[in-house]
């Protein structure tokens, strides 16, 4: 039986939605359903964050999300091409590379900016609709900067200096916002005065920010007046040319860069499609997101005309991601029913919305949210998270971590909701002798349990102490001589290294050998040394349960094991070989010996270097520098790595995946 054939056009945010979700109706039905998705980039972009972008706050890599990290472990075939036309008659996609045959379509082409037929606006100013304009504006503004600081002509460099931000909602603010953080900076930079600079918000309504309650719009309001951002309400632009901008009343701004956020419609694409039309280049859709004309095309996102209790959709992320779901659970329906198979009525669209949060550059935002309003850090930090929900639902923890990363971490010139607390890069040299000093103290400790008997006792008595017994009896049965061959073994192997540790050196005591008595820990004083007492009196009940329910089993090997542990992490840690791992290792050695009270306030010690080790510190000066770019290789091609979004970085593919890649590619087209 032929299979058959789901196409989704168009990758943003409605196209990768509802081709996830088809992925996880069809995934155990590859034989019978093809799941198609073509777009004529190969990144999924993030639209709402290209304000960050322009406001050179990240890099471009931010903001794009490569369709292999969405869709390597999935059955959905992603095809690059542009579509020029649809033939809905024969039921094919015609593009400039191939043609695609499709029994279910889902057309997900977005939107773009409309100028509403103003004269020059096309010519004469900047648009934010894609990752290409956010581009341009930054490009745009650091030139104009620079060029303004050789203006000698007083007239001139104030019209350079003078930024129109045009629309007063959502991208506008935030386009603002991101100018109130970089302008300072571009202008120290290039040596121009930032009392020049005129930063304006033009908006032809009588208020910005609409869709927001009044109290987080009049804080939005407050905090771009406080920076010293001009507000200028009902006025409307009637013309726009190379060097000013004219306003309905007749005043006229003199300006070098317009940037304009007043609106947008259907694509022309999807406008020029020959289905039935809405208003503004948007096509009409029923309750199931199908078009009117054709019972097997659907339609999503900013591309679709429906109303809502007298409303139309608004062309916002969520309202993307629901008419998707809808739209993808009518497609699996009608494969189902096709296929023979029991299905379920599709319910019909019906928004829920939680709310909207607009960001002022990195360390301000305002938000209303399931009816509860926010401002300053909490409003940015429910920004973040939510975008981190959503990246994490895009490709699982990868783009979770990533978006941290990028927005939290990497952030210059303390944008960010932090600052810059975590901007700042220890350099590699100084990790490197932290990194071998604890492999030092490891493969010492590994060291002293050699000397101790931990591999010839056989009984497991090291670790599992078995019926209880006094201090007396411990110290009869061979206490004595294993603690004076540890002494032994201290003075000639471990007092050497610890002496040029000047800090360890106080250290020295009485150690404290302990067993479980009656549900209490017995300290034998003059027994052996140690850094310090234990930092717990008795062992945590969960570590009493692994020890009685795991180590009593097989007490020989787990002692085997731990010494093992030990001279292995604290030789990986020497050599900087697999110090990641190693260090994982390390921590939990450190959390058993902690909960156990076998150690003392220097395990913290080990526990906070062992941390920092996580952060490649193998590569600076140790084999990881080779090591882990082969593993990652390796790894990043395997289906798990796929599948779970646990590979680093970019997913990467061996000959075979490829060449049943390119297959998918060529059975999708006709």
């Amino acid at each position: 039986m032929e299979k058959k054939r789901i196409v989704v056009l168009g990758g943003g945010y409605a196209g990768v939605h509802a081709a996830k979700r088809l992925h996880k109706a069809f995934r155990k039905m590859q034989d019978q359903v093809e799941v198609t998705l073509i777009d004529r980039n190969r990144h999924h972009i993030l639209m709402t964050e290209l304000h960050e972008v322009a406001g050179h706050r990240v890099d471009e890599a931010s903001v794009k999300i490569s369709f292999d990290r969405i869709f390597a472990g999935k059955m959905v075939n992603v095809v690059r091409d542009e579509i020029a036309t649809i033939d809905f008659v024969n039921q094919k996609l015609v593009g400039k590379i191939g043609e695609y045959a499709y029994d279910q379509l889902l057309i997900s082409t977005g939107a773009e900016a409309t100028d509403f037929n103003i004269p020059g606006v096309k010519e004469h100013s900047f648009y934010l609709w894609s990752l290409d304009d956010a581009l341009r504006i930054r490009c745009h503004i650091e030139q104009i900067i620079k060029s303004a600081s050789f203006e000698k002509d007083t007239e001139k460099r104030k019209q350079m200096l003078t930024f129109v931000v045009a629309g007063g909602g959502f991208t506008g603010v935030e386009l603002v916002g991101e100018l109130i953080e970089w302008l300072p900076i571009l202008c120290k930079e290039n040596g121009v005065d930032f009392n020049e600079v005129t930063l304006m918000n033009v908006e032809a309504l009588g208020n910005i920010l609409n869709m927001l309650p009044e109290g987080p719009r009049n804080k939005a309001i407050a905090y771009m007046k406080k920076k010293n951002v001009e507000i200028r309400l009902n006025s409307l632009i009637v013309k726009v040319d190379a060097e000013s901008v004219t306003i309905r009343d007749g005043s006229v701004i003199k300006t070098n860069t317009l940037i304009w956020t007043c609106g947008i419609r259907g694509t022309t694409f999807c406008s020029s499609l020959p289905i039935t039309d809405g208003k503004v280049g948007r096509k009409k859709v029923n309750e199931f997101m199908q078009s009117p004309d054709h019972a097997n095309v659907y339609l999503a996102g900013d591309g679709i005309w429906f109303m809502e209790d007298g409303k139309p959709l608004p062309q916002i992320v969520e309202a993307a991601e629901q008419t998707a779901a809808t739209a993808a659970d009518g497609i699996i329906q009608n494969i189902r029913g096709q296929l023979g198979l029991k299905t379920k009525p599709v319910e019909p669209f019906k928004s829920r919305f939680h709310g909207y949060m607009v960001s002022l550059g990195g360390k301000y935002a305002v938000s209303f949210n399931m009816g509860i309003a926010l401002s300053g850090f909490f409003a940015q930090a429910v920004k973040h998270l939510i975008n981190m929900y959503y990246q994490f639902g895009v490709c699982g923890v990868n783009g979770a971590w990533s978006y941290f990363k990028h927005e939290i971490l990497e952030i210059k010139h303390k944008r960010s909701l932090i600052g810059g607390m975590a901007a700042y890069r220890v350099p590699s040299y100084w990790v490197v002798f932290l990194r071998m000093f604890l492999g030092v103290m490891w493969l010492i400790e590994g060291i002293n349990k050699i000397v101790e008997g931990w591999l010839t006792d056989t009984t497991g008595r090291k670790v599992y102490w078995g019926p209880v017994k006094g201090a007396a009896e411990a110290v009869a049965e061979g206490g004595e001589d294993a603690l004076a061959a540890a002494s032994e073994a201290w003075e000639t192997v471990v007092e050497p290294v610890v002496e040029a540790v000047a800090a360890a050196s106080e250290a020295w005591g009485e150690v404290v050998t302990e067993v479980v008595n009656n549900g209490t820990v017995t300290t034998v004083a003059k027994a052996a040394k140690q850094f310090a007492p234990p930092l717990l009196s008795q062992p945590l009940a969960i570590y009493t349960w692994i020890n009685e329910t795991f180590v009593s089993a097989a007490p020989y090997l787990f002692q085997v094991v731990i010494v093992l542990a030990e001279v292995g992490i604290g030789l990986c840690f020497l050599g900087g070989f697999l110090t990641f791992p190693a260090a994982i290792v390390s921590i939990g050695l450190s959390i058993m010996f902690l909960i156990g009270a076998l150690a003392g306030k220097e395990i913290l010690w080990y526990m906070a270097v062992s941390i920092l080790m996580l952060g490649g510190a193998g590569r600076a000066f140790g084999l990881d520098y080779w090591v882990m770019p082969f593993l990652k290789k390796i790894w990043n091609k395997t289906p798990l790595a796929k599948k779970t979004y646990f590979f680093i970085g970019e997913p990467e593919f061996t000959r075979k995946q490829m060449e049943r890649r390119l297959a998918k590619k060529k059975d999708a087209a006709l």
